[in-house]
This record gives structure tokens, sequence and C-alpha cells, in this order.
């Protein structure tokens, strides 16, 4: 841990330092990629300033970076930590991440600030009272979870009906698609949707892979998924499952999954990771069925009311 004595201090960030604070994330216990790192630093956070790098002498010792430029079921903001070379105390962390992290938040247009704990990458030690102390409540949690890849390969699902397909999004479709996304996660706090131009651009440019299962014309459900690695092990995820609220009860959920993987398996995936809120039991009995297991727990804290 680095301690209250050590001279830590808020380095400047600019677009311009990106490829090395991504390095620095890769190389420090980061939970997402080196592209969608760079990402979330310059296109999710409404201005640089919402990049929070600690560091000393040494260099830095921690990055964050509010994402604000997305939306969610909670109209909040989102403070991710995505680097940690040592966890720092709670007093520098109160002082050096929450505290503008808040006045950054309070700034824009959300009208709630959240954090992720996620032990595989803590920011700080004490860091839960650090944010109850700054007036956070704890808001709910998310489960990783993963299936192995020795896992058996699942059942193919039936025929798809007469008239359904699937195709890879492109930009056909990308409008509707965004459109779907939001309703289907109107009110999910966990999943954050990039903007419409955004999405329009990582669908378009390949940056992002989402494949729609249609109904003739109509859109019944999407998967995102990506492949992580070269070479030897190469680690999947699915991203994103989102089912069209009108096709509840039909089957599309199993669909999704079952499609997703065998993308996967197609890309040389073993292991394949995902998300979920911890409270999504549907979701989680899903793909449990899936061979999927729970991996670990983290908890996100709210700030409230933040105008």
């Amino acid at each position: 841990m680095v301690s209250d004595a050590d001279p830590l201090r808020r380095m400047p960030f600019a677009p311009g330092d990106v490829d090395a604070v991504v390095a620095f994330c890769v190389a420090h216990g980061g939970l997402y990629d080196a592209a969608l790192t760079r990402f979330l630093l310059l296109e999710l956070t409404s201005d640089p300033a919402g990049v929070l790098v600690i560091g000393d002498d040494d260099g830095p010792t921690l990055v964050a970076t509010v994402i604000d430029r997305a939306r969610n079921g909670a109209d909040a903001a989102s403070l991710e930590t995505l680097g940690v070379r040592a966890p720092i105390a709670a007093a520098p962390f109160g002082r050096l991440v929450i505290e503008p992290a808040v006045a950054f938040a309070r700034a824009g247009e959300r009208r709630a600030l959240h954090v992720a704990l996620p032990a595989a990458l803590m920011p700080a030690d004490g860091a839960e009272q650090a944010l109850r102390d700054a007036g956070f409540a704890h808001a709910y949690d998310t489960f990783a979870m993963r299936r192995a890849g020795s896992a058996p390969a699942p059942a193919s699902p039936e025929a798809l009906p007469a008239g359904w397909s699937w195709a890879a999004l492109d930009g056909t479709r990308v409008d509707e698609a965004h459109a779907a996304l939001v309703e289907i996660f109107r009110d999910a706090p966990s999943t954050n949707l990039r903007p419409l131009e955004d999405f329009r651009e990582a669908v378009v440019s390949g940056a992002s892979r989402w494949y729609v299962l249609l109904d003739g014309d109509r859109l019944a459900g999407l998967v995102q998924i990506a492949l992580h690695g070269e070479g030897g092990a190469i680690r999947g995820e699915v991203r994103t499952i989102g089912r069209v609220p009108t096709y509840r009860g039909r089957g599309v959920g199993p669909r999704l999954v079952a499609e997703g993987l065998r993308l996967l398996r197609e890309g040389g995936a073993g292991d394949v990771d995902l998300t979920v809120e911890a409270d999504n039991e549907r979701a989680l009995d899903l793909y449990r069925r899936f061979a999927f297991e729970v991996v670990a727990r983290t908890p996100v804290f709210a700030l409230l009311a933040l105008r």
C-alpha cells in the first residue's frame, strides 16, 4: 500500500498522453484490453479533466476516469478504475480521486455518480469507508461469471422458426439496434450505452462486433462479443445480451447466448466471461444453464442527487 506519507499527487493528463496511460493500465491489472481502455479515456468522458492519474516520483500509481457520455438506467456517471500499481491509502483516495470525480460529475449532466470496487483492481485500502464518508451508499452488486474452456459444448438450439435469421449488425440497422438497446436496458443501472454517433462509428468500423436475431425484418435480440489475446490463450467475452421486450418468453435469450458462444469458439476462445447484475435472477439462471459460474462479486456505490 502507498501510505499517507507518500508524496502522492494528481498528475496532468492530455489526449497526447493516452498511449503511456493505456500501457500503464494494461500492465497494472487493468480489466479491459488496450482498445477499450483507450476508448474509455478519450471518448466516454466529456473532457480530459475527467481522467484522474495519481502518482508519485516513480510515476503513476492509479488511473481512473469518470464516464459521463454513456447512459444507463440510473442516469449516473461512473468512476472506473483502469489501473493500479499499488492501492493507495483512504485519505489520499478521498482527496485525489473521490473529491475531483464528484466535482467533475456535478459539473455535467448526470444525476448520480457510481463507483465500483472490484476486488481484482481495488484502488485503495479502506476504499469503501472513504466512499461512505463522502456520502456514497451501496447501490447494487454485479457478478463476474466465467464459462471454462473445458466445459462441454452447449447443445445446439432448435432450428430457427421460418422467416427468422441471424445477421452481423451493420450500418443499415445500427440506428434501429441502438434504439432497441435503449429500450431493453432502460432500467438497468449497470449497462452503459454509448451515444448513437459513437455506437454507429464503432459498428461501421468493426470495432464492436454485434450480431442480431431477426424475425423477418423485425429485430428480436442482439449479442455483442469480443475476443482478447492472440496466439496462445484467447479469452472470449459476451459483452451484451439484449432481448427486445415484446419477444419475452419466446426463447430468444438462450438463442442469443448459444450464438455468442458459437461465434467465440469459432474465434478460438477458451474461457468466456460476462458480467451481470447480481439481482437479475432470470439472467443468472440462463447463464448457469450454459455452464457459467460466478467467479467474483463487485459492490457498486452511488452518490445520488448530484444536482
